[in-house]
């Protein structure tokens, strides 16, 4: 399969959720079926029918909850904000380093990538650069790049560096970062199944052959 505009639209999707929690518009918007263009994409790429399914189940019963807002905050505190041992830190350094710890190689390593790009982590969200959602924004403008490099002055970034950092730097931890999604107790499944969509999402991606011609500004209109 070839790199395409769901790709960097996708990568931004999954960011923007895990970085916070869903605003009342943004969770409005998911009830009214909104969210189903994405889900839909993602279920033209390979091997993702499963883990789309139960997502977009996990967004249907939303529909269940008493409050569902106050719950899915709950439940984002609960899989993310809280220490090691009970939830599934969403930073790189927690799951690649010896002893679980933050601020390590990683880190580093991702402050190094985002500095040679020109690109800083936002003041406004307050983490690390080994955050998840801080790589998936760096892994969508990687993708960006590629498909569309007149966009930007550092053009010339190549699948195979995108294969690499998607295998050094995201699946050598987000199996682990997944399988504790799925053990942690939450009210919805949203969140838990969102991690094994990623997982399975990025999988794929180390498969994709050279890019289409430049498509990515549909994204805009699509996602």
């Amino acid at each position: 399969m070839n790199a395409d505009w769901r790709h960097p639209a996708l990568c931004n999707w999954f960011a923007g959720l895990f970085a916070a929690e869903l605003t009342a518009e943004q969770l409005q918007a998911y009830q009214r079926g909104e969210g189903e263009a994405v889900l839909v994409s993602l279920s033209e790429l390979p091997d993702l029918t499963e883990a789309v399914k139960r997502l977009r189940n996990a967004i249907n019963g939303l529909t269940l909850l008493a409050h569902p807002q106050l719950e899915l905050a709950a439940d984002f505190a609960s899989m993310f904000l809280l220490d090691g041992q009970n939830s599934a830190p969403p930073y790189a350094s927690f799951y690649s380093s010896e002893g679980s710890r933050f601020f390590a190689e990683p880190q580093a390593r991702m402050q190094e990538r985002l500095e040679a790009s020109q690109q800083e982590v936002s003041a406004d969200f307050r983490e690390p650069s080994d955050h998840l959602s801080v790589m998936l924004e760096y892994l969508g403008d990687g993708f960006d790049a590629h498909l569309e490099p007149s966009k930007y002055s550092n053009s010339g970034v190549t699948l195979a560096q995108i294969k690499t950092f998607v295998e050094e730097e995201l699946l050598n931890w987000l199996p682990a970062f997944a399988a504790r999604c799925q053990k942690v107790k939450t009210v919805s499944d949203l969140y838990p199944a969102l991690a094994a969509l990623l997982l399975e999402f990025c999988k794929g991606l180390p498969a994709l052959d050279e890019a289409l011609a430049n498509e990515s500004a549909k994204a805009a209109s699509r996602l």
